[in-house]
């Protein structure tokens, strides 16, 4: 055959292949809604199954049910693998799974994001331990990305088994309340087991991932809003662990000041919002909130200070539960692994005391908080804005577990435990045997607060190192934000 002929072929053959991709469209939409336009570049189109089969052929498909390249959104690089449903159910055979693999590795090579759109009944059957293997080299390969670049899981069909475990194991995972859902068996064999009918949604959608799990980040409603949340999330996502390579310009004076933080602090007492609390500190609209509605005790997010992307965690309940525990553990090994600054905003009295916290692995899971606080190498402010007591105080504001800078509002209390609880052991003789013992635990209580808890104390033995006027907190954090990253 000469070379006009090989060239005759080549035409005909795209064109065959253009003509079978416009029957199995599905993952291709998906890309072409996601990236930039005409920027995507495919890699692997004409990898095909192979080795082992089991059962009714299955004829060989280009792709082999997996689009894998890359492209742009808003003009930055991304690599991609697209998990195509229309082929074979989106099964993960061996060069399926080879196919993403290297997708992950060229990402890495070229430092970053890769966006995994997941779509997959799972391992194909028929391919054995070949698919059983080939599930494993995505693994491996996710978890060699891991620290290295930002990975990226949008769910938009089943994502069962090990595949499940690529979800999981990304960064992000974002879920349709529509169509997504991440489990380890299916709805067959969990129907089954559990003599009911189960639908995927029951057992692993979006709501279930939201909110009972927290393994969702962020959910939409459906399938277009999950592309979009993937447009949301990524200027809060650095190109590599690295860093940016295009910081996102400051859009708020880094010199504002809030007087309703003033008033806030003022009425601390009363009750205040946490949430506003953040809100009023931050680039003005740029708080990202990441699995609100699991633990919400625990405010946990992306941010910018000055243009500079963060991580936040805010204690927004007394006391914590293993649940919260458990995740701010996986929110500050993510800073840890994108390399994020981490803000703590605390106001809590310690953990829960409750017979089924404990039960539940109230100290595992306090324990691996702490654990993964003391592990962390990327700059850390601390907030103290009421309450810093016994294990919180330590855990998201203390000098002596890694804290880099400690401020304090005027109305934090610092100490092994609250103020009323310190009189009530330290004086509880002095009390009963008083003539007024209301107005003497009072007395005490006070003294314990001023001389013991008052943030005045502790910044006069260094574990503070400033008292500011809640107004002022802004300039502070973004101040102490360019000198801790200058000389990171």
């Amino acid at each position: 055959m000469g070379s006009r002929e090989k060239m005759t072929g080549y035409v005909a053959k795209r064109a065959s292949l253009d003509a079978a991709r416009a029957e199995t469209g599905t993952c291709r939409r998906r890309i072409g809604q996601l990236l930039d336009a005409e920027s995507f570049v495919e890699l692997d189109s004409l990898v095909t199954a192979r080795g082992l089969t089991f059962g009714p052929a299955r004829p060989p498909v280009a792709g082999d049910g997996v689009v894998t390249g890359y492209g742009t959104i808003d003009g930055r690089l991304v690599y991609l693998a697209a998990q195509d449903p229309d082929v074979y159910g989106g099964s993960m055979g061996q060069m399926h799974a080879v196919k993403i693999a290297k997708a992950l590795q060229l990402a890495c090579e070229a430092q970053v994001p890769f966006i995994g759109l997941h779509d997959t009944g799972g391992a194909r059957i028929e391919e054995g331990v070949l698919g059983l293997e080939g599930l494993g080299t995505v693994l491996a390969a996710l978890d060699d990305a891991s620290g290295q670049i930002p990975l990226i899981a949008a769910v938009f069909g089943p994502c069962a088994g090990a595949a499940g475990f690529a979800a999981a194991n990304s960064d992000f995972v974002l879920m349709a309340e529509k169509g997504s859902g991440v489990f380890m068996n299916g709805p067959m064999v969990t129907s089954a087991m559990e003599n009911k009918s189960l639908s995927a949604a029951d057992i692993g959608g979006a709501a279930v991932h939201a909110a009972a799990t927290g393994l969702a980040s962020l959910t939409a409603a459906d399938e277009n809003g999950l592309i979009g949340l993937i447009k949301q999330l990524m200027p809060y996502v650095p190109d590599s662990c690295v860093g940016f390579i295009q910081p996102v310009p400051d859009q708020d004076d880094p010199n504002r000041t809030e007087v309703r933080l003033d008033e806030m602090a003022a009425s601390l007492d009363d009750g205040y919002a946490m949430r506003e609390t953040v809100g009023l500190v931050v680039d003005q609209g740029s708080f990202l909130e990441l699995s609100p509605s699991f633990a919400s005790g625990l405010i946990a997010g992306l941010a910018r200070l000055g243009g500079t992307t963060v991580g936040v965690l805010a204690l927004d309940e007394t006391r914590l539960t293993s649940a919260m525990a458990r995740k701010a553990a996986a929110m500050a090994g993510l800073f840890e692994r994108l390399n994020l600054p981490l803000i703590t905003f605390v106001d809590a009295e310690g953990y829960a005391i409750s017979l089924a916290e404990e039960k539940q692995g109230l100290v595992q899971s306090g324990a691996a908080l702490m654990q993964t606080m003391l592990r962390l190498t990327i700059p850390r402010i601390a907030v103290l804005v009421g309450k810093a007591i016994g294990t919180a105080y330590l855990t998201f504001g203390s000098k002596s577990c890694g804290t880099s800078l400690v401020y304090a509002w005027p109305t934090a209390e610092i100490a092994v435990v609250t103020p009323d609880t310190a009189a009530h052991i330290i004086y509880r003789k002095e009390i009963a045997a008083a003539d007024d013992p209301q107005h003497a635990r009072g007395a005490f209580v006070q003294q314990y607060a001023e001389e013991i808890a008052n943030p005045y104390v502790a910044a006069s033995l260094g574990h503070v190192d400033e008292v500011i006027l809640p107004s002022a907190t802004r300039p502070r954090l973004i101040s102490a934000l360019d000198m801790l990253t200058s000389a990171y």
